[in-house]
């Protein structure tokens, strides 16, 4: 009894005062840097998986390609999220080097391991697919760079895209090694149809165009020469000596009555 009389004057006081709570949850742009690093995280690790696909073995072009879809999507879905989070401060952005350069590394492993088996992916007939899926990791990859850039104070902009650039010029890479890959398939379907329609043609007017051209000749031979030849020799040798023989009897006739 008597330790609560004696406490009673420090409760008065507000000695024994209730403890003040304090909020620990991350502020609003550790949360926006926390999203945009897990959204970097979850597109480095489809990068990865695309990989796996690309040097398995045996290759399976299609399987490649659904990945390569895949990993389009995840970069889509993330660019839409970034967009959508506050600017970060300058020791928030900085926290975003080191993940985007796993990234970088990342891609342009699994770029180059893709370049490799091009043989393979063009025999197969995915050539062509191969790129446009190239082009589109491309494209997907620029919008990402903008977003992720745009969410960076204006003092590190610069090197925020310079690391997203170089992402981007990984994916480039695997662009230019399959530009053309579309191409030649077209050009390997029109060589065939060519070659078609030049044996059908070759066969077709070489039966029919000989014979005709023998039948001219022959033609030719037989009614022109012996008909035009005779008639104008005979013709002109009459006219001639029936000429010479006028003009002998008047000359003759003439001489006779002027002597």
């Amino acid at each position: 009894l008597s330790f609560f009389i004696s406490a009673a004057p420090l409760l008065l006081n507000g000695a024994l005062s209730v403890p003040t709570l304090v909020d620990r949850s991350p502020s609003r742009i550790q949360r926006d840097l926390a999203t945009i690093e897990s959204i970097i995280a979850g597109i480095d690790t489809q990068v990865n998986a695309l990989d796996t696909k690309i040097k398995a073995t045996p290759l399976d072009p299609s399987a490649v390609l659904d990945q390569s879809n895949t990993l389009i999507q995840t970069i889509t879905d993330g660019t839409t999220t970034v967009n959508a989070q506050a600017v970060l401060s300058q020791s928030e952005a900085l926290g975003l080097v080191s993940p985007t350069q796993t990234l970088a590394t990342d891609t342009n492993t699994t770029i180059q391991n893709l370049i490799s088996i091009k043989a393979s992916i063009d025999s197969a007939g995915y050539g062509c697919t191969t790129l446009q899926a190239l082009q589109a990791q491309y494209s997907a990859a620029a919008d990402l760079s903008t977003a992720i850039v745009s969410k960076v104070p204006s003092a590190l902009q610069s090197i925020a895209q310079e690391l997203s650039d170089s992402i981007a010029e990984a994916v480039e890479a695997g662009v230019t090694a399959y530009q053309g890959s579309c191409t030649s398939t077209t050009t390997t379907a029109a060589t065939a149809t060519t070659a078609t329609i030049s044996t059908t043609k070759t066969d077709t007017t070489t039966a029919s165009t000989t014979p005709t051209i023998a039948s001219t000749t022959a033609t030719t031979t037989d009614s022109t020469t012996p008909t035009t030849t005779p008639t104008t020799t005979a013709s002109t040798t009459t006219a001639t000596t029936a000429t010479t023989a006028t003009t002998t009897a008047t000359t003759t006739a003439t001489t006779t009555a002027t002597t």
